[in-house]
């Protein structure tokens, strides 16, 4: 069993040392320019190694978004929305999270690769989605469904999108476009407009009125 549990470990560290490989070689050259041959190089070691964890070099950008939107969500995930009276408090702490991680380089990067492959790869764009922005939008859905944001037949989802996508603004299209990426001060005043806005529609008689989570326990 111990030594079962041992080469598990093994198993495990080298695939991640593959795959360390391997996003370094996709940010660098792309997907187009990326090799298997070129990872091995990077990584050392042998093809027919990499070739067992991963079969194809689809599996492998596959497995790479899926470690990348996981490092990338993880802050957000760690601040995890907090069940705290205050939810303009929690909010602005959300959404400056969200955005801190949206505009990382390595974030920016992994949106390009993910637009750029996505019609010859479609259902890597659908990993991508589920495992980053959908779970983004499912957190603070259930935060926002604990705090009484549901309005008549309309699902928390809905809100925690529009949130998000004030939260954005064109902060990110223009990251993604290379024109400037947002300083400190400017994604501070964005988080702030955007739960101001967002507050200011609050369901009539909810939570959001008084800039409370009426439901959360205290």
């Amino acid at each position: 069993m111990a030594q079962a549990t041992a080469s598990s470990r093994r198993g495990d560290r080298r695939r991640a040392f593959l795959l360390d490989a391997a996003i370094a070689v996709f940010m660098e050259a792309g997907y187009a320019g990326a090799s298997m041959d070129r990872i091995v190089q990077r990584a050392g070691g042998s093809k027919a190694t990499l070739y067992r964890y991963f079969p194809s070099k689809a599996d492998l950008f596959a497995a790479i978004i899926e470690t990348l939107v996981a490092q990338m969500t993880a802050p957000i995930d760690r601040r995890a929305v907090s069940a705290t009276g205050d939810l303009a408090a929690t909010l602005t702490a959300f959404a400056r999270t969200y955005l801190d991680v949206l505009l990382e380089p390595r974030s920016l990067a992994l949106y390009r690769m993910v637009m750029g492959e996505g019609g010859r790869f479609p259902d890597l764009g659908q990993v991508f989605f589920d495992r980053g922005p959908g779970r983004v939008v499912q957190q603070l859905a259930a935060y926002l469904r604990d705090c009484g944001w549901e309005r008549a037949g309309v699902p928390t989802e809905l809100p925690a999108r529009e949130f998000l996508s004030l939260v954005r603004a064109d902060l990110h299209l223009r990251a993604l476009l290379g024109v400037g990426v947002a300083d400190a001060a400017a994604r501070s005043r964005a988080v702030d407009r955007a739960v101001a806005q967002f507050l200011a529609q609050s369901p009539s008689g909810g939570a959001g009125g008084a800039g409370t989570c009426a439901k959360c326990d205290h």
